[in-house]
């Protein structure tokens, strides 16, 4: 399994218009082939963080999400106007959390 954990920074004036495309992309995202989540969420509105999870199945599914032209749109419309800090891990065994 491959999770993606990190955050996306971006200006007050791109924040609003960035973070509406990429939960426009968490539906379709999720119905992907290979998707085992898809999270977008606000961390810090006035820092303009946005949290960003996902978990897919392997890396080719990652990779045919990461070509999808959607994502390639979104990449072009934001070229520049964005930074990450995002990590992806291969995770080889899970297990429910007791609490």
């Amino acid at each position: 399994m491959i999770v993606i954990t990190g955050q996306i920074f971006t200006d007050q004036e791109t924040l609003p218009k960035l973070y509406a495309r990429l939960k426009q992309l968490c539906e379709p995202s999720r119905a992907e082939e290979g998707c085992l989540f898809y999270h977008m969420a606000m961390e810090d509105e006035e820092k303009g963080v946005i949290l960003a999870v996902e978990g897919w199945r392997d890396t080719e599914a990652l990779q045919a999400h990461l070509a999808l032209p959607d994502i390639v749109k979104l990449l072009s419309d934001f070229e520049g106007k964005f930074s990450n800090d995002i990590q992806i891990h291969e995770v080889s065994s899970t297990q429910k959390l007791s609490v």
